[in-house]
């Protein structure tokens, strides 16, 4: 068997052909493997010169620098690693805190639901456009000749069918509007759903106060949701009395009636202006409106309103509160 150099392609032997693939890792003449050997000899011998001119201070210098820039790559990726934790840990909860309301809104409405009997239901599903029977199909037999065939019936949803369809398609808001609209006895839900609802702004506003840091309008909006009256009053000034002692046991600066220009607020604190209606009537949610637009010249820090113990048909509270929010977004109302 014969060997050739892999470059000229001359002939080589045996033992020339072994000796240059076990050096240079490929087959090669004499003379190129002494132009193999020379070039790399070259090039060994460049970074060596260059390592004789670098004294210990360079070196020294150069390793320290090293040694520093991997630690701050270190700190940095640590950090970016627990803001990251951090920020998976945050998303996690908040998509669990939202799954655990929507699962709560669903059992308010299976429990209103099923204090309808089935025509209450039926009449429900009319309003909402939802079918309460379908179309399936069963096999029949022929008794005469045995054969069978498929036929098609009608088919009208149970009572749990139609309540899980109507949960599935309607909002909480709605049903209970139709439940108020049949005289059906749910002021229970009703009240555990106020307060649930607070639990949960209360929730909401201290997770906003830990990520920005606190504000003092966050903190006054909290106070304000803990605040529990001993009970129903029929006077406003009883109510208004009874929210300045709470807040003032929690903020040291809060006042009764400050007036600024033509405005005097129930309660201020701290530059905020909080306004405090209860029994709240159709008449005193117009009045607002007019104090809004007076209040905010004076008082820029921050305008809350707070309706103790509303007496209003719930559609006309909700244009109330739509138009509000419309007109003043950056005014904060609480329903006590």
């Amino acid at each position: 068997m014969q060997y050739y150099c892999n470059i000229c392609k001359k002939t080589i032997t045996t033992n020339e052909f072994y000796y240059s693939l076990d050096k240079f890792g490929k087959p090669l003449c004499r003379e190129h493997q002494n132009d193999f050997r020379q070039t790399n000899t070259e090039k060994m011998e460049e970074p060596l010169k260059e390592t004789r001119l670098e004294t210990p201070q360079q070196i020294n210098v150069e390793t320290t620098e090293e040694i520093s820039t991997s630690k701050k790559l270190g700190s940095l990726f640590k950090k970016m690693a627990v803001a990251t934790g951090k920020g998976i840990v945050k998303g996690v909860k908040k998509i669990a805190d939202v799954s655990a309301q929507k699962i709560q809104i669903q059992r308010w409405k299976d429990e209103i639901l099923r204090r309808m009997n089935k025509g209450e239901l039926y009449r429900l599903c009319r309003e909402k456009n939802i079918a309460t029977k379908t179309t399936k199909s069963r096999l029949k037999e022929n008794k005469k000749t045995g054969e069978t065939h498929w036929k098609d019936y009608e088919y009208n949803y149970t009572y749990d069918e139609l309540v899980g369809r109507i949960k599935l398609r309607v909002s909480l808001e709605d049903i209970i509007s139709f439940a108020k609209r049949n005289h059906k006895n749910i002021r229970d839900i009703l009240g555990n759903i106020e307060h649930k609802k607070a639990d949960w702004k209360v929730k909401e506003i201290s997770e906003t106060m830990k990520e920005s840091g606190s504000t003092i309008l966050l903190e006054l909006e909290k106070a304000i949701h803990e605040f529990k009256p001993l009970r129903r009053y029929y006077e406003e000034i009883l109510y208004q009395d009874s929210l300045a002692s709470w807040l003032k046991s929690k903020f040291y600066d809060t006042d009764i009636e400050i007036s600024r220009g033509s405005t005097r607020p129930d309660i201020v604190v701290e530059g905020i202006a909080i306004e405090v209606k209860g029994p709240t009537d159709i008449s005193g949610l117009q009045t607002i409106s007019d104090k809004c637009m007076r209040y905010k010249q004076y008082f820029p820090q921050g305008l809350i309103c707070v309706l103790f113990d509303v007496h209003v048909h719930p559609q006309r509270y909700e244009d109330w509160l739509k138009g509000m929010k419309n007109t003043f977004p950056d005014v904060i109302i609480i329903k006590k």
